[in-house]
Formats: structure tokens, sequence, C-alpha cells
């Protein structure tokens, strides 16, 4: 099964690589900048079931896996200064715990240490930033969707702490490179599900930074961060580990470049896919079309001189302004991992200084500087109202952010975003918001960490993302290419489509709702996805309608570039 899915994606997004001659300079770094990577896996052993977080609590932990769950790491170095990320296949990874030093700070802490004896004394877990991918296929380290096995907890932790070691330890001369891939289409802003609101702005940047050999080019690693939810693959449902698509993403990539893809999340709240909690299928046409995106985004990557490195952290302190969280994480030390009865267990994150004092949390935000890029920690499932606020309070730096990094406090979002969390849109949004102040906290501390790292930086408030307050009112529809961009003629066409917040049936809604026209002057109906053979290559402008009983229509378009080869990587 696990090879089947793989090579599914690999077929439709690998292209020859062969790197031609370029007019693009070189983008040798004489300065020693050096780079490595590393890859850990901690798939659980056949008798080492976990429970899996995301869908509910399990009866039962399974040891079934469908793909590896793995840390990879990435470290870039220059003489002593240093940034290192780390990205686990977990459901969610806790700062700290109750049971032990088996949190994210503790693992920063380690490493950094590690860090400053050998090669860059000075570093500190200020230069280290920890990241789960939050699939909802991968253990529950947290509780609240089954109990922590902490056996598996110190395993998590004691391999990010070797992945960076290793990636730091093997760190050799390295070109940069970056670029910014958008994978906007897929996440929903037409449609209405669990956790899309319509109408409203979602975050399509999916930066990367690239590092590859001076001498002959070839990849190093891969850092990229992507901003779409890792539920497509329910866990719970098929009693099966998976690190969705991301871990589809890596290993396409792994193939299509060579060297290491290490990809962590970008903006979470609210970034939910059209085809969430669909499947392993889905799942493969979300990497198809994101591992797309990225080739297509490198093959237009610019060289990033002469990095100035280096890193900050701000501990923050917010009010815990949710009562039901709060008594979840008191309640574990009584002995009762899981509420007999009830679909949900204890919370398991440290009750003690500096990660609580009374209701008030406490958490990290941590940015790291290469060059004028500043990757920004967002220490949960932040909206992308507070990523756009990251990015507006430092205008001078190219902000990328690292979704659920360091921590993992639940949904986060302008207060002002409060009333829109339950009606009109059905989500858990509130439920899992651990504070009304966090989205601003996130803010200020990465403006000043960005004042300590030489940006000129200053406060900006997030504001609500509505685009379109009435959307609702009519029916939605929304359409993603697997892959968007393909030397083949044909592709994929996944779409998802509702009924107006009033439930008035689309036009025939049980049997092909959906009208499209390919830009090549024929049409289509469907219920579902489609697949579609252009006559030559180019690119084509696809819309697609639903109209619904009442009369009322909703139009959405995309760009697919068929039939053509891939630009050729940059030299």
């Amino acid at each position: 099964m696990r090879r089947i899915h793989l090579l599914a994606v690999v077929a439709l997004v690998a292209v020859p690589l062969a790197l031609p001659a370029s007019a693009k300079p070189h983008a040798r770094n004489v300065d020693s900048v050096r780079v490595g990577t590393a890859v850990v896996d901690v798939t659980p052993a056949a008798d080492d079931p976990q429970y899996l977080g995301g869908f509910g609590k399990m009866d039962a932990p399974t040891a079934k896996d469908l793909d590896p769950l793995e840390i990879r790491a990435f470290v870039v170095r220059r003489g002593p200064q240093v940034a290192a990320f780390a990205i686990v296949d977990v459901q969610g990874w806790f700062a700290g715990y109750q049971e032990g030093p088996y949190g994210i700070t503790d693992a920063r802490e380690q490493a950094g240490a590690w860090l400053a004896k050998n090669g860059s004394p000075g570093a500190g877990p200020k230069n280290v930033i920890v990241s789960s991918t939050h699939s909802h296929a991968a253990p529950t380290i947290m509780g609240i969707w089954g109990p922590t096995d902490v056996r598996w907890l110190k395993r998590v932790h004691d391999g990010t702490v070797a992945a960076i070691e290793q990636a730091a330890a093997t760190a050799r001369p390295a070109e940069l490179w970056t670029a910014d891939a958008a994978v906007g289409e897929a996440d929903g802003s037409t449609v209405s599900q669990t956790d899309i609101y319509d109408g409203w702005t979602v975050d399509e940047k999916l930066p990367l930074l690239w590092a590859r050999d001076p001498n002959n080019h070839k990849t190093i690693g891969l850092y990229g961060n992507v901003p779409i939810h890792a539920d497509i693959v329910n866990g719970k449902a098929l009693n099966a580990m998976s690190a969705d698509h991301i871990g589809r993403e890596r290993r396409a990539l792994d193939d299509m470049l060579g060297g290491t893809s290490v990809l962590a999340m970008g903006t979470l709240g609210r970034q939910e896919s059209i085809v969430q909690v669909g499947g392993l299928v889905e799942s493969d046409r979300i990497a198809a079309f994101v591992t797309a995106r990225i080739r297509k985004a490198l093959a237009d990557a610019k060289p990033l001189r002469d990095p100035q490195i280096g890193g900050a952290e701000q501990h923050v302190l917010v009010p815990g302004t949710n009562p039901a969280l709060l008594a979840l994480i008191a309640i574990n030390p009584a002995g009762s991992p899981c509420i007999p009865g009830a679909d949900i267990c204890a919370i398991d994150r440290s009750i003690e200084p500096p990660y609580m004092y009374g209701n008030l949390v406490g958490t990290w935000v941590t940015t790291l500087r290469i060059g004028d890029l500043l990757y920004v920690s967002e220490p949960g499932e932040a909206f992308p109202e507070v990523s756009d606020a990251l990015r507006r309070a430092v205008p001078g730096a190219r902000v990328r952010i690292v979704g659920m990094g360091q921590d993992q406090l639940g949904y986060y979002y302008p207060a002002e975003d409060t009333p829109f969390t339950t009606v009109p849109n059905v989500s858990d949004h509130l439920q899992y918001n651990t504070s009304g102040a966090l989205a601003d906290q996130n803010v200020q501390a990465a403006v000043t960490g960005a004042q300590a790292l030489g940006f000129a930086a200053s406060y900006v408030h997030p504001t609500p993302g509505i685009v379109d307050a009435a959307a609702r009112r009519n029916p939605g529809v929304q359409a993603f290419a697997a892959p968007a961009d393909t030397s083949s003629l044909t592709t994929l066409l996944d779409v998802s489509w509702n009924s107006a917040i009033d439930g008035t049936p689309l036009v025939d809604q049980d049997t092909a709702p959906v009208t499209w026209h390919f830009g090549d002057g024929t049409t289509a109906r469907s219920k579902g996805p489609i697949t579609h053979t252009w006559p030559r290559a180019g690119r084509y402008t696809v819309t697609l309608s639903v109209a619904d009983t009442a009369g009322r229509s909703r139009t959405a378009s995309l760009v697919v570039d068929v039939g053509r080869p891939s630009a050729p990587l940059p030299h």
C-alpha cells in the first residue's frame, strides 16, 4: 500500500533533472555557509501501538502504519552563527510536560547546548525552532485523544535532539537559494466546510530555502513551510498512522531533487484543504499539487548571498481564557489520563513555571534570521490574520511562518474573529482556543525578536480577514489541479461544492451539480473529481460553477499548465 501511493505521487510530478547552463549567476557562498540535514525514523514498532490524535478518542491504540513517521532536521551554519529547524510527525508537541523533561523546550535547550559546544559558541535554544506536522494520523503526545505513551514521548524528544546534532555535525559548504510557491487553491476560501470560512482570506505562501553544493549544484536539502492542514488522512477511522500529505511530498521531493526535503508547516488556522478528511487518495492529490508547485517555484529561485544568521526568542505569558482546557490540564496529575465515560482525555502540558503561573500560560516565540529571511514561530494554529500582521510588522524582512512551532496552544486569532467561530461558521476554533490574547502577543514578541536581529519592526494588530461577508448566502465551489503544472496533457481536477447557508439544493445536486469549462472550448459536468485531457500544450484557465434551485450561482477559476516540460532549475 505504501509503495503504491508514493509511486503514484512521484509519477505525477517527477521530471528529468538535467541542469543545463543558465544565464543566472552562480550563488556561491565563499564565506563558509554550510548546511546539513538529517532524518530519524520514529515509526512505532508493531509491539508499540499508539493512540492517534485529531479525530476523537480511539478505543484502542494501533501499530499499523501507512507510511513512515519521521523527524527531519535542517541546519544552516556560517562560522559560529547557526539556525536550526526540526519537524516531527506528531499531532502536536507541548513546550513542557508534567511527566518529565520531554517537551520541545527541553529538546531545544539540549540541542542548543550541543551547538554551543560544537562550533557555535553563544548558541542556545534561541537558535532552534522545533515544530510538528499536526498530522491527524500521527500519535498524540498531548493527551486529549488518548493517553500519552511517555516512552514514545521520550523517543521523540531524543530523536529530535539527535537529528539536529547530526544535521549540524554533517553540515557542508552550500549555496542558498530562495523561492515562494503559491498553494492557496487547495485551501478552502469559496466553499464552506468544517473549519473553513467561506469568503475569508487564506495564506497561500509556501516559502522555500534551498541548499545546494556550490561545485556541482546538487541539492543538499530543502526547507519549506506548507500552509495546508495535514488532516486529510483520518487515522482513527483507518486505524493506521500516516504523515499525511507531508510525508508523500517530502518523499517525492527527495526523489525529484536528491538530498533531503524537510517540510514543516506554515500558517494552519483555517487553512483546511477542500478535501479534508478525505483519505489516502485525496492526500496523494494534495501532494501532487503541492509538489508540482514547489518544483515550479524552484525553477525561478533566486540566490541568497552573504546571509547574516542569528536567533532570538521571547517568553510570553497569556491569560488562559478557556476554562475547559485549563481543567483538562489540571486533572492530569490526578492519575486518570482519560475521563471515564467521556470521549476525551486529560492534557499533560506542564503546570509549573515557566509553562504556567496559575491561569497564565507561558510559551516561546522564536525568530531566526538567515539574510533578509525572518522565520517566526507560531505556537499553535494561528489564523492567516496573525501571519499577515507578522509580515506587515517587519517590512524590511521576508517573514516566513513556522506553524506549530515551539508549542501547541491550539487555534488563535484576533479577538474580533471570536463571534465568527460559531456563527455562521461551523468550527471547533473556539473549543480549542487557549487564549484570546495570544495573537497580539505573538506579533509583539516577534517584533522584539526582529529588532534584536537588526530589523526595523513595529507592532501591527491582526484584524479579521473577511473578504465577502455575504459569501455563505450563495452556494460555494472550489477546485485544484493534481498536478497543476505537468508535462502531460492530462490532469485531474479535484472539486468541492456546497449549498448556501439556507440549505437550498443545487441544480442536479445528486448527479452532476458542477459545470466545467476547460478553456479549450469543451465543457463537462460532474459531482466530484474529473480528469481532463487538453488537445495541445499550453496554459488554460478552467472555470467551474454551481447554481441552486433559488437561482443563485457561484463561479471559480484556476489555471493549469499542461503538456510542456518543466522549466530548468537555476544553475
